[in-house]
């Protein structure tokens, strides 16, 4: 539902408004959570009742700041700086993008570029006295000296606290720069959940970018002979094109699996936003359709072309696994009345695929796993397990709302009641991991060290070097996993020598002792004293 009079977007009961200076957290606009125990029945319901956002913790170790994941997105397009506007601490995690983004560019078959990130660097005086001075330095130098296509200025916890207003700072330079300049409000104290940076970042994309070429169509020049030619196949083509909004974790491989089944379909195919310049973003609406994969990534962005556009979208399944993949293909060639076509695919690549696997399903039967990181991302890892025969015991989020619902109602119905934690502590995952004992763990980057340690063998959720998607996911997937669990000798020996910073005593709580306020089922007890286990799993 939209509100065009106001502006005011409704993404089902989510309230967002395009035209504030920056966004609300998900924890407002979502009731989105970071802190949950239990099981899937519960948190569904949890999540429809608005119950989940009541929970939180008497302890934490560590949560993600959204000015990590600002930075991430904002680094990936093509000819962007980086300013990191506070103390020169809060980029020192910048230096490990570089290698990613040369990676992510090469495989596309693009240009490689740097992560090429400035500091405002802040001093104590400046936290006192107001970092206008220093910002302003920051930026100049920036354009002057790398001649960028767009500059992102990321505000940090350091002058979010002191209240610089960094949108009077960035205009008063507009007209003396060349860049775009985009301001991020990303303080880390802003949001507990991570994920709010998304919308952040395309907030000062939607807000300074532009979306159409200044004569409103294709960008073609008018002077050219063949224009009206050139005009009318362009319009033809548009009427059979899709935009899929990729993410960091969606390798080159994975588009390439997404565009090759598309193509069979007859449709073209443009990636979006991640990977391209200010300037290509400008043919983000020559498309029929938005396919949003991940309504954590991009629901916000494709949300505001439907508003200011009328541009359409679907929201399909992350084409991960059999059902996933069918799912993501029938709901796009719906909107293109292509059903007929798309069941012939189906049909034709599950074939071969079932018959690929067969054998490797058949020597992993019994084997158990946990699947670690984002709920859009896990819940369909988890359905692709379940094709190959693996047994899934549980999960681990990063956080969860209402929008994980209908995949998670697929997952019980064909995985079960399974344990559930909401979580980005390390001390929870490894004893949730300690009483759930898997055979295997997939993990989002980062984690894996903490199961490795476990003594757990693991398979990273996404890389950049194999692909996860489609029917060819499927199988790669498939024999990534076998070889994983024939090859667990590390873990073991990891185990053997390595000692967690934990004390034995925390193994002997649950692991949701410390998660707070949501009762169950009207018992009065928590989480964590219906879930705790009688017998001691250390």
């Amino acid at each position: 539902m939209s509100d065009t009079k106001t502006n005011i977007i409704h993404v089902n009961k989510f309230l967002h408004d395009f035209d504030n200076r920056e966004p609300k957290s998900r924890e407002y606009t979502r009731n989105t959570t970071n802190a949950y125990g239990g099981n899937l029945d519960d948190m569904l319901s949890g999540a429809c009742s608005g119950c989940l956002k009541k929970c939180n913790r008497d302890f934490t170790q560590a949560i993600y700041c959204q000015n990590t994941v600002s930075t991430l997105l904002s680094m990936s397009i093509k000819g962007s700086v980086i300013i990191m506007h506070g103390p020169i601490g809060c980029g020192s995690q910048n230096h490990s993008q570089e290698s990613k983004l040369k990676l992510a560019l090469k495989q596309r078959g693009l240009d490689p570029e740097e992560a090429i990130w400035l500091s405002s660097n802040m001093s104590e005086d400046d936290v006192v006295l107001g970092g206008e001075k220093p910002l302003k330095a920051a930026i100049k130098k920036a354009d002057t000296l790398y001649n960028p296509t767009c500059i992102f200025i990321l505000n940090s916890c350091a002058p979010g606290v002191i209240g610089d207003d960094i949108e009077g700072i960035i205009d008063s330079v507009r007209d003396e720069t060349k860049a775009i300049l985009v301001p991020l409000h990303c303080p880390g104290f802003m949001a507990k959940v991570f994920t709010s940076a998304y919308d952040v970042v395309y907030h000062g994309v939607l807000r300074n970018f532009k979306f159409t070429h200044d004569d409103g169509e294709f960008g073609l020049d008018h002077n050219n002979p063949d224009y009206l030619a050139q005009k009318k196949e362009l319009e033809e083509r548009k009427k059979k094109t899709v935009n899929i909004y990729v993410a960091s974790s969606i390798s080159a491989f994975d588009e390439k699996e997404m565009i090759r089944l598309l193509n069979k379909l007859g449709l073209y195919v443009r990636t979006v936003i991640e990977y391209n310049s200010p300037e290509e973003l400008k043919d983000v609406t020559n498309a029929a359709l938005n396919v949003c994969l991940c309504h954590v990534h991009d629901i916000y962005f494709v949300e505001f072309l439907k508003e200011k556009y009328g541009m359409p979208y679907v929201t399909p399944s992350i084409p991960i696994g059999i059902s996933s993949t069918n799912s993501f293909i029938r709901d796009i060639a719906a909107f293109f009345g292509l059903e007929k076509e798309a069941e012939e695919l189906i049909e034709e690549e599950s074939r071969k695929v079932l018959k690929a696997v067969e054998p490797i399903k058949n020597r992993l039967q019994g084997k158990t796993a946990v699947v670690s990181g984002g709920y859009l991302r896990i819940g369909s890892t988890a359905l692709l397990l379940n094709d190959i025969g693996i047994q899934v015991l549980g999960f681990r989020h990063f956080n969860y709302d209402e929008f994980g619902n209908e995949l998670f109602k697929e997952v019980r119905e064909r995985i079960g009641n399974v344990t559930n934690s909401v979580s980005t502590q390390a001390s929870e995952l490894v004893n949730l991991l300690k009483r759930l004992k898997p055979d295997l763990c997939i993990t989002h980057t980062g984690a894996g060290v903490w199961v490795e340690k476990s003594g757990i063998p693991t398979l990273t959720l996404f890389s950049e070097n194999f692909s996860y998607f489609g029917y060819n996911g499927v199988f790669e997937v498939a024999r990534r996993v076998e070889r994983t669990l024939a090859n667990g000798k590390f873990s073991r020996n990891l185990k053997d020598n390595v000692e967690l910073p934990f004390r034995k005593e925390w193994y002997l709580k649950d692991p949701y002792h410390y998660i707070t306020d949501f009762k169950q089922n009207n018992t009065g007890k928590s989480y964590s004293e219906v879930y705790a286990k009688e017998e001691n799993p250390a």
